[in-house]
């Protein structure tokens, strides 16, 4: 059985990996969340509350994310440090902390955003950080082969927590839809089982890539 590490594990993609999956996987869980964390007090800029055992890795999916969506004007030089630290940082430390404890063939899978392939009014911080992961993906997928694989999802916005506030009211989710070529709006469960895929011997052939999951929003214009 597959040890997989999921770092940000109280998101709704996560919970949904977790669920599907947790008879054919042994999932290790980082949350601030303790029902969805192997360790109290986890923060993912801290190594200190890392969770700490010999236990090797087939796998490593990071969670952790933000949606600041405003003008420009109004997003403070600290909100970019802060959402760059969550989604950049953390990241950094966590693969820099169990890096030694990946087996051969380990794969990692980041969580990007559509927002770092097309340009979107409102979506500067989060771009940044978005983009920045893309660059690590592909710097790394390059420096770890053969011995592991790294990968990059970009979804667009889907049903989730995270997610809520956009998805408010049917006028609002009726116009999101109407902007996507496939008219429909993600879940979690369509994250998960791509999630799935990347960390399966099935993808085994697959690294130093981006997949967008966004019902066409990047390629096609509507």
């Amino acid at each position: 059985m597959k040890n997989i590490l999921l770092v940000g594990a109280s998101s709704d993609a996560a919970k949904s990996l977790y669920q599907n999956y947790k008879k054919s996987v042994n999932f290790v869980r980082l949350s601030r969340f303790s029902e969805y964390s192997n360790v109290e007090g986890f923060d993912v800029l801290e190594t200190e509350t890392y969770f700490k055992s010999d236990l090797k890795y087939d796998g490593l999916v990071y969670f952790p994310g933000t949606i600041r969506l405003r003008p420009f004007k109004q997003i403070k030089i600290e909100d970019f440090q802060t959402d760059f630290d969550i989604n950049v940082i953390g990241l950094i430390k966590i693969i820099k902390y169990y890096l030694p404890f990946f087996n051969i063939g380990c794969s990692l899978v980041f969580i990007s955003s559509v927002a770092a392939s097309i340009g979107m009014p409102f979506h500067s911080s989060v771009s940044v950080s978005k983009s920045a992961l893309l660059g690590l993906c592909k710097s790394l997928s390059a420096e770890f082969a053969p011995t592991y694989r790294v990968n990059c999802i970009s979804p667009s916005l889907f049903k989730s927590q995270m997610s809520e506030r956009f998805l408010r009211n049917d006028a609002a989710i009726q116009n999101i839809k109407e902007k996507n070529p496939l008219n429909m709006i993600g879940d979690s469960n369509d994250i998960a089982s791509l999630i799935y895929f990347l960390l399966s011997s099935e993808s085994k052939w697959i690294t130093g890539q981006d997949f967008a999951i966004d019902g066409g929003m990047s390629i096609i214009k509507k």
